[in-house]
């Protein structure tokens, strides 16, 4: 029978169910009033019944017991007993629960020769296990057993006893003393389930492996990476055990073994990894409490499939259907916020790249200029080549450990994507083939609907459709917040580091020409120039060019020893017609034209500088007779020195003397030649 009473702020109170008579009552109701009339009297100040607590959910309401008046409690104590000892028993049998687990225990002990315990002695042990199951909830939640019993302090073994004594809806034949039951209790605690059977049943010596020997053998045959069963591992055991004398064992004893034991042998049956995740503690995480303090990305091979037409080995058209794509996502996991993303057929470094330029170039969309992230995570994919890069874009790096899959916060958050958007799609894959039907799609309907499904083209519509789906739910909140962050804790990333982290490369090598920097960027031919002089003097260069497919318009040159590295802008497209010039065109030509002029003014200071240098330099004796010394006069021409001057002039009165002397003999040999030719050739008698 259900008790009426329970304690209510150190109250004995009655439910009102059991003094009622209308549709509220209880069927062991007293039936001494009406609802309506007991809720009159309780809010009247002249009755002198008090409302102990109101009817709630899963609450009765109350009213307290002393205030009835001593008719009512003799009816109530008549029919339902003392109300303190009532409470208590009632307290104590609310919260007994039947173990099945003893009772699996007991039903497969066996002791001796494989001796079964008889049925009555399950029955018995599984009552005593589930009473000491209840004594030991007692004890933990003591506050609530003290407060059920309406005190505060009390000898809570004696209480225990006492409870236990009255307790008699199973017939257990626990201690009935107080010091008895403790010791019960605390070797049911040390020893579990097998701790309540008797001695005589063989309990001491049912357990058969004592010895570390015994033990370091069969943990070790359990941990067995090829996961033995308990048959097998009680044979192999026993080959030991017969030669060694030792007791041999059942699979029985191996299963409770492999119980005791999980610790130590579950790393070599299920690995490292599983111990980690499954077993060894972990730590649980807050999210970041700003957007741009942590993201983490990884790969996910989306659960939307398209089709796809190519050709086979004799040229025929051949349409695929489940055929998926690949999406890396950049998550800020302030608000899961999908910063960047990029997608292709499968996951490769390029692809990684393309979502974390994404993601960079958002920044800016998102709040004008580019910025880091201040930690970035990662799984270990590629981590040789990727690692640089990601070292580059934050200033913290922090990878996830090798296998450690509850690190990562962007795996939940792929579920909840396909569960969420990929689902409405008839192309929908399902995921997870071992969770049943709920996350599988109708297979036959699949086949009828897979001529319908998109190609690679609609497929990443849909996928960009739900990043930007996502994007728009969250990123309010994101800017929001984004404005509290203080200015130290924003890192910002200019266009050469953004460059050299994530630009793509355009493939060759290219040398400066007089035209600029010819490079050719997904397939269009693009001339590049730096308006740097330095850029000038590296002509000699092959330069690798670094761009974003986004912005092509600025890129980065690196030089193949990777030394040398310039900003360079593409060329402006001067108009040939003068009429079809507008003021940019003026404007670039004038940028230009003063460039020029000051790498001319350059040469002009340099050469200058040179002359100066080498002056002092020819003064030396020792450089008299030198062929570069004549080689360098005569080819400087006019210098505005004096001293220069009057070494020229003297140089020019020897040249014009050797030239006088030069022609004087010129003109003598060829009159003397002239004249022997008119001897030999001319016959004066001919002529007389």
């Amino acid at each position: 029978m259900e008790t009426p009473f329970e304690n209510h702020d150190k109250k004995l109170g009655v439910k009102i169910k059991y003094l009622i008579f209308d549709r509220h009552f209880h069927e062991d109701s007293l039936k001494l009033i009406s609802y309506n009339a007991i809720n009159k009297r309780i809010r009247s100040e002249s009755c002198s019944e008090k409302e102990l607590r109101r009817a709630s959910l899963g609450c009765d309401a109350l009213v307290e017991f002393n205030s009835l008046s001593q008719d009512w409690k003799d009816k109530i104590t008549t029919k339902f007993g003392t109300p303190q000892k009532e409470v208590a028993k009632s307290w104590f049998a609310q919260h007994y629960i039947a173990d099945r687990e003893a009772y699996n225990f007991y039903i497969g002990y066996t002791y001796g020769e494989k001796v079964k315990l008889d049925l009555d002695k399950v029955e018995l042990y599984t009552y005593q296990a589930s009473v000491l199951n209840t004594v030991l909830l007692m004890k933990t939640n003591r506050k609530q057993y003290l407060k059920a019993l309406g005190c505060n302090s009390v000898d809570i073994w004696q209480s225990l006893s006492n409870d236990v004594n009255a307790f008699r809806e199973v017939d257990h034949k626990l201690p009935t003393t107080k010091g008895s039951l403790r010791h019960k209790v605390q070797k049911y605690v040390k020893e579990g389930y097998a701790g309540i059977i008797s001695d005589k049943f063989g309990m001491k010596n049912a357990l058969k492996v004592k010895e570390r020997e015994q033990e370091a053998l069969l943990d070790e045959l359990l941990a067995k990476h090829t996961n033995l069963d308990n048959e097998l591992i009680s044979s192999l055991y026993n080959m030991v055990a017969e030669r060694m004398a030792w007791p041999t064992i059942t699979a029985q004893t191996v299963g409770n073994r492999k119980k005791d034991s999980n610790l130590v042998i579950y790393a070599g049956r299920n690995g490292v990894s599983a111990l980690s995740n499954n077993v060894l503690m972990q730590n649980k995480r807050q999210a970041p409490s700003a957007p741009m303090l942590y993201w983490t990305l990884d790969g996910w091979d989306a659960e939307l499939l398209y089709q796809k037409t190519t050709a086979d080995k004799k040229g025929y058209a051949v349409t695929s259907y489940h055929n998926r794509l690949t999406m890396v996502v950049v998550l800020d996991a302030f608000n899961k916020y999908p910063i960047g993303y990029a997608i292709g057929t499968h996951e490769t470094p390029e692809l990684i790249k393309a979502a974390m330029r994404n993601a960079i170039n958002h920044t800016a969309e998102l709040f004008g200029q580019r910025y880091n992230p201040r930690q970035l995570q990662s799984d270990n994919y590629q981590s040789k080549v990727l690692t640089p890069i990601y070292e580059a874009c934050t200033k913290f790096y922090t990878p996830a450990k090798v296998k450690n899959a509850k690190s990562k916060i962007i795996e939940p958050y792929f579920n909840y994507i396909n569960k969420n958007y990929c689902k409405m799609f008839d192309n929908w894959s399902g995921h997870n083939i071992n969770s049943g039907s709920k996350n599988q799609p109708n297979s036959e309907m699949l086949n009828k609907l897979s001529k319908q499904f998109p190609d690679v083209h609609g497929c990443i519509s849909q996928l960009e459709g739900i990043i930007q789906a996502e994007r728009a739910k969250k990123v309010e909140e994101y800017v929001t917040n984004w404005q509290k962050v203080p200015e130290d804790m924003k890192l910002t990333m200019p266009q050469e580091n953004f460059l050299l982290a994530l630009g793509q490369s355009s493939g060759l090598t290219n040398r400066l020409t007089g035209s600029g920097l010819n490079a050719t960027i997904d397939g269009v031919k693009r001339v590049y120039d730096s308006f740097e002089l330095a850029f000038r003097k590296q002509a000699h260069q092959d330069w690798k060019v670094l761009y974003d497919p986004q912005n092509p318009q600025e890129v980065l040159a690196v030089s193949k020893d990777e030394k040398q590295r310039f900003m360079l802008e593409e060329k402006y497209l001067q108009a040939m017609a003068i009429d079809d010039r507008s003021e940019v065109d003026t404007e670039q030509l004038k940028r230009v034209n003063d460039f020029n002029k000051l790498a001319i003014s350059y040469i002009t200071d340099e050469r200058q500088e040179n002359a100066n240098l080498l002056e002092n330099l020819f003064e030396n004796p020792r450089l008299n007779d030198t062929l570069a010394k004549h080689l360098l006069v005569d080819s400087r021409g006019q210098h505005k020195d004096q001293k220069n001057n009057e070494r020229l002039a003297q140089a020019e009165k020897v040249i014009i003397k050797q030239d006088k002397a030069i022609k004087k003999e010129s003109a003598k040999a060829w009159q003397e030649k002239q004249n022997e030719y008119i001897n030999n050739k001319i016959d004066l008698n001919n002529y007389l």
